[in-house]
């Protein structure tokens, strides 16, 4: 029976979500540990409203209204609003708050304006796609209240020192060693080919999704006009990720463990994702 205001629909998503975390035939939840955290944060913010950029079929609609949240999302592909806007309806909440729109350029999402400024935007698997990286930024600052925060996904190129795959050969040579010419790299060149799987996970064509750099992202975000800016590692790997299909309970299960006693300096290294926590100053003058 499909419920009147949403909330049988809601607990039941909580409760899958749950039960579902060890269960190494389903992917990986590692969305669950980064709204671990968000969630954690809204609480302690008292936010009230929360925009998801990039709400996709509108997988976190009934955890964010489940939180007591109004929740609106902005989406580039249409069969994802169209999902997301299904999903809201079935929860009892207004479809429309779910609409169109490139980050990326603020034209675009013109109808979502009424909504704005909202307490909190997240983002999750967005800024390693979008094209105008700054643009989209300083957009997600535009669209929160001063004071808001945001939390935004970030692909960790740290994460590619210990896969010891084309990743780990590709950083090594374009980013650890890039000053290094000549014959030195071309020894390098053959060093680290003979030591990784350099031709795996086989390169793609077209599109390549970007890496930052725990380290070194938060200028990226000051620039747009953030401050407050923290970084929390998510999706813990206990070993380099072509060892799991040995054992995939027990490398389920190390992960799981890991995400739930952070490791400290270690996650830099061992997740292959972080979020980045920041917040639009109380004032701020547009640049």
């Amino acid at each position: 029976m499909k419920p009147t205001n949403g909330v049988l629909v809601i607990t039941s998503h909580e409760r899958h979500e749950y039960d579902t975390l060890p269960d190494p035939g389903i992917g990986y939840p590692a969305n669950h540990f980064a709204f671990q955290h968000i969630l954690n944060v809204l609480a302690e913010e008292g936010a009230n409203s929360v925009l998801e950029v990039g709400i996709g079929s509108g997988n976190a609609i009934p955890l964010l209204a489940g939180a007591g949240l109004d929740v609106a999302g902005l989406e580039i592909d249409d069969d994802m609003v169209k999902a997301s806007r299904e999903r809201m309806s079935d929860l009892g909440l207004d479809p429309e708050a779910v609409v169109w729109g490139d980050v990326s350029d603020a034209a675009s999402y013109v109808t979502l304006r009424p909504r704005a400024p909202f307490d909190a935007l997240i983002a999750l698997g967005v800024l390693p796609h979008v094209h105008q990286e700054r643009a989209s930024l300083r957009n997600m600052r535009a669209l929160v209240r001063p004071g808001g925060v945001v939390f935004v996904e970030c692909r960790n190129s740290l994460f590619s020192l210990v896969t010891f795959n084309r990743f780990t050969y590709e950083f090594l040579m374009d980013e650890v060693f890039a000053d290094t010419a000549g014959s030195v790299r071309e020894g390098l060149d053959a060093f680290l080919r003979e030591r990784l799987a350099h031709d795996m996970p086989p390169a793609g064509e077209g599109h390549r999704p970007r890496f930052h750099n725990p380290l070194s992202v938060a200028p990226l975000f000051a620039d747009a006009g953030f401050v407050d800016i923290a970084i929390h590692p998510f999706h813990y790997h206990p070993a380099p990720p072509s060892l799991e299909k040995q054992d995939p309970d027990a490398f389920r299960q190390g992960s799981l463990a890991m995400e739930n006693e952070p490791s400290d300096w270690r996650g830099l290294l061992l997740c292959s994702a972080f979020l980045v926590q920041a917040r639009r100053p109380h004032q701020f003058n547009d640049l």
